[in-house]
Parts: C-alpha cells; sequence; structure tokens
C-alpha cells in the first residue's frame, strides 16, 4: 500500500556569493571556500533508510516530530507546508494500517530525492504498509521457539472447574484456541468428548498430528470463532474453555459475540471460563493505552465494559480472579512458569514494563448459562 504524491523535504540553501562580487574574480577567502566544498561534500554523500512503525493512530505527532527531526539532522529544511504534508501521509498510513490488523507496520522510505545530489537535492519519503493477520504472527512459532509453545500442562482452573463436572463421557468440552493442544489433548485423556477451535492453521495442523500419533477423538475445526460461517452444535456442550483467545480481542462487540456464540453453543447450566485482560477498579484506560493493548496481545476491557457484553445474555458470573495467582498456587512446580514469557504477559508488564504493578492483569472468568 504504497503512498501517493510523497512530500519532498527540501535541502537547507547554501550561502553564495555576494552579488557584489565580480564572478571573474579569484577567490581565495578561506571561509568561502570552505563552505563551497561542503557543498560539494553535501552532493556527494546519501542516505537512505526504513523506519518500521507500529500503527497505533494515537502516536502519529510523534512519529511526525521524529521524522521532522531527521529530515533537520540531515540538513533538510522542511517547510510547515512540507511538514503537514508529512502528517497527511503518516495520519493515512497509521490509521488504514490500525484498521487492517493491529500487527500492522509502516513503513517508511526516506532516500535523495535525486539520485545524483546526494542531500543537496532533498530527501523524499514514501510510505507503505504492511499487514500481518494473527495467524502470520504466530506461524514462526513453531520453527523460533522451543517446545511446548504455551506449557507443558492443561490450566489448573480448567481441571478444577471440570473436576465438578462428573462423568467424562457424560460432559462434552468446546476448546477455543485450542493451539497445540495444550488443554484438548489431556481433557480427551479423561474420556471427554472434546471439540476443538484453533485459528491458525499452523497450530491445528500440530494438534491433529498429536491426536493421530496418540490416538485420540478429537474433532479440530480450523478457523475463526468470531465469524459467522463457523457453526458449532447447539446446546451440546456441558464446559466451554476460550484460555488466552479474548487477548486478541479489539472490540467490545467481539466480546459479546463470543459469549453470544458461547449461550448458544452450551447446555443450560454449561460453564464458559475464559481469561481476559481487566483494567483496574480505579483505572480508565485512555485511547493510547487501548490501541497498544490490541498490539501486545493484551486487550484490555473495564469490568463495565464485560458487563455491557454480558447484558441480556443468558449468563451468570460465578467467579472472577487473578489468573497468574491461581496458576502459580495450583499448578505443578514443575509446570510454573508455564512459559518465559507467561509472566511479564499475565501481570500487565508486556504493556507497562513497570516494576510495579501494572493497572491491568489477566483474570480468569467463570459463566454459567441459565
Amino acid at each position: 500500500m504504497p503512498a501517493e504524491n510523497p512530500p519532498v523535504a527540501e535541502s537547507q540553501p547554501t550561502l553564495s556569493v555576494s552579488n557584489a562580487t565580480d564572478k571573474n574574480q579569484t577567490i581565495t577567502d578561506p571561509q568561502v571556500l570552505k563552505l563551497a566544498l561542503a557543498t560539494k561534500l553535501k552532493t556527494m554523500t546519501a542516505v537512505q533508510g526504513d523506519f518500521y512503525f507500529p500503527c497505533v493512530p494515537s502516536m502519529v505527532g510523534e512519529y511526525v516530530q521524529l521524522l521532522a527531526g531527521l529530515l533537520k539532522l540531515l540538513g533538510q529544511n522542511p517547510t510547515p507546508e512540507h511538514i503537514n504534508n508529512l502528517r497527511q501521509l503518516i495520519e493515512k498510513g497509521i490509521s488504514d494500517g490500525f484498521k487492517l490488523s493491529p500487527h500492522a507496520r509502516l513503513i517508511v522510505n526516506y532516500q535523495p530525492a535525486e539520485a545524483n545530489k546526494g542531500l543537496a537535492g532533498g530527501i523524499t519519503i514514501n510510505t507503505k504498509v504492511h499487514v500481518e493477520t494473527l495467524a502470520d504472527k504466530y506461524k514462526t512459532w513453531p520453527e523460533t521457539r522451543q517446545d511446548p509453545l504455551f506449557g507443558s500442562h492443561p490450566d489448573a482452573k480448567v481441571m478444577a472447574v471440570l473436576s465438578q463436572l462428573g462423568d467424562p463421557a457424560r460432559t462434552p468440552i468446546l476448546d477455543v484456541g485450542a493451539g497445540t493442544g495444550r488443554n484438548s489433548i489431556p481433557l480427551a485423556k479423561l474420556g471427554h468428548p472434546v471439540d476443538a477451535i484453533e485459528l491458525t492453521p499452523i497450530f491445528a495442523e500440530k494438534l491433529s498430528a498429536s491426536i493421530i500419533a496418540e490416538n485420540l477423538t478429537i474433532k479440530v475445526i480450523q478457523g475463526d470463532v468470531l465469524d459467522p460461517l463457523l457453526r458449532m452444535k447447539p446446546a451440546y456442550y456441558k464446559f466451554a474453555i476460550a484460555s488466552e483467545v479474548l487477548s486478541h480481542f479489539r472490540y467490545i462487540d467481539q466480546v459479546r459475540l463470543f459469549l453470544a456464540k458461547m449461550c448458544d453453543g452450551l447446555q443450560t447450566g454449561g460453564l464458559l471460563l475464559f481469561s481476559a485482560f481487566l483494567a483496574a477498579n480505579d483505572y480508565e484506560p485512555d485511547i493510547l493505552a487501548r490501541q497498544m493493548s490490541e498490539l501486545s496481545w493484551c486487550y484490555l476491557i473495564s469490568r463495565d465494559e464485560l458487563k455491557s457484553a454480558m447484558d441480556g445474555l443468558p449468563l451468570e458470573m460465578i467467579s472472577e480472579e487473578s489468573a497468574i495467582e491461581y496458576e502459580q498456587n495450583h499448578l505443578p512446580k514443575e509446570a510454573w512458569p508455564p512459559t518465559s514469557w507467561y509472566v511479564s504477559w499475565a501481570t500487565g508488564r508486556d504493556l507497562f514494563p513497570l516494576p510495579q504493578n501494572p493497572p491491568m492483569e489477566l483474570r480468569w472468568i467463570l459463566l454459567k448459562r441459565k
């Protein structure tokens, strides 16, 4: 998605010999000669490079300020009109990228406007949006990260809730965002009928391979749980799980759609367990924090927003508690932490890298279908 009509920052004007000077006169003034040589050197000096900006609309002003500073550092003289054009260019690219994906990047390229004039000919700026989907981001994980990708044991909270539901054969389970099977496989081994929904093709493939290798019966559905065309068995499941799924959402309407679809799939009296990043009660996230939470895989919602998403749905809140505290207290010692990144992420420090407690954390939320 390249930008059209990129702005050009003009080079700083060079000092010229006074009009009163005879052009036929031989110049020996060291200062004038030094300036002439500096001008020549400028025509022989070139620079080019790329910035990869996260598409955060609230940061457009900072991005423009950085680029304007770069132009001045390179001896250019951007006018207010140039800066305004630059702002419009960056603002459009960032906005377009953010709408397409929280993982989009705006690539800003800068290079000489005229190759044979170097910095003396000015700098031209071009932009394009590079879009990555969530599946694209996860695609490289099996190649760049060691197994287990999400932990070696099932979630302790999942197993605790499951222990209250009785006969496994009579307790069908829906595992949303099943990944490579951290929860699905142990549950199937206990005798539960399991349906697993997984967005990322490579994870769905790894899960299917494990199912075959261990001779298990799990139905794998590769797709997006929010896709209206993805259908689940109506009023069938006694327990639905969505561990580390809502952290990838972007709008509260998606939370409501998810909850509504879970209502359709759950039996009356069935339970829904999911994790979500909730803001502290005394903290109201601003637009920058919300946008950054989407980029950081920790979509942030308030309790009021969660309550609004549940409004009118046949759901009852059973419990809400800290995910990191529960898992640390109940997982086997050898399983804690589940991954090298879990603690930083679940405490909110991936978004707010602070030594103190950030005003958010990952919470386990348990609901009952009325």
